[in-house]
């Protein structure tokens, strides 16, 4: 796993320059880093770690043996504000999974996942979407989601009308340079909650993420 101290631009689908991350870090932090990353004095990295050590905002990109051509996802982290946002990318350079973190309310050192937001597109590598899900959990067990369908027009809800276990959604605050668990894909979800009739909660043979195309994370 490689970790690069840089934002992706995903309208050009390439890194951004050192002084273009650090720039929008600046904007965001009120902070003065960019003309000493200019001068060659400080670089990204060591911009993003003094911003974690003050829990000011900072981003990553993670590249792997199996993403090289784009990174496998994109991060941002405001530990500060108790938030983090992780973006997976396919191989088709398009962000297909986005997981945002944000405060737990039973301990001030760890996150919780509140919100999931799915993409599917239409074809392979091409960009128009398809639908997308939005996915809003809360630590007393509740579960909620709309579905929209742009190419029809509408959108559907669900809303859980019992409690879900959702102690898989809290993670810790990271380490600098240490995400492995933060950009873990896999995570313990209590999204056992549709069945192939969306209307029993209990199938047992309904797969733990049914919400995701079986081939949601290969090219």
């Amino acid at each position: 796993m490689e970790v690069i101290f840089k934002t992706w631009l995903f309208s050009y689908k390439e890194l951004n320059t050192e002084k273009g991350a650090v720039g929008r870090w600046d904007l965001w932090n009120k902070t003065k880093y960019k003309p000493k990353v200019e001068k060659g004095e400080l670089t990204s990295k060591e911009v993003a770690q003094l911003n974690h050590k003050e829990k000011l905002g900072y981003e990553f990109c993670i590249f792997n043996e199996d993403h090289q051509e784009y990174p496998f996802c994109t991060a941002n982290v405001i530990l500060k504000s108790s938030h983090a946002g992780v973006e997976f990318i396919d191989f088709a350079g398009r962000k297909y999974l986005n997981y945002l973190f944000g405060e737990s309310l039973r301990n001030k050192e760890e996150l919780f996942l509140r919100e999931i937001w799915y993409y599917h597109f239409t074809s392979e590598s091409g960009e128009n979407e398809d639908y997308r899900i939005h996915f809003v959990f809360d630590e007393e067990g509740n579960i909620n989601y709309r579905k929209y369908d742009d190419k029809n027009q509408k959108f559907e809800d669900y809303e859980s009308n019992r409690k879900f276990d959702v102690s898989g959604l809290y993670e810790p605050y990271p380490n600098f340079g240490e995400y492995e668990s933060l950009t873990r894909l896999n995570r313990n979800f209590p999204l056992d909650i549709f069945s192939k009739d969306g209307n029993n909660d209990n199938d047992p043979d309904v797969p733990k993420n049914p919400w995701l195309p079986g081939d949601w994370n290969k090219n």
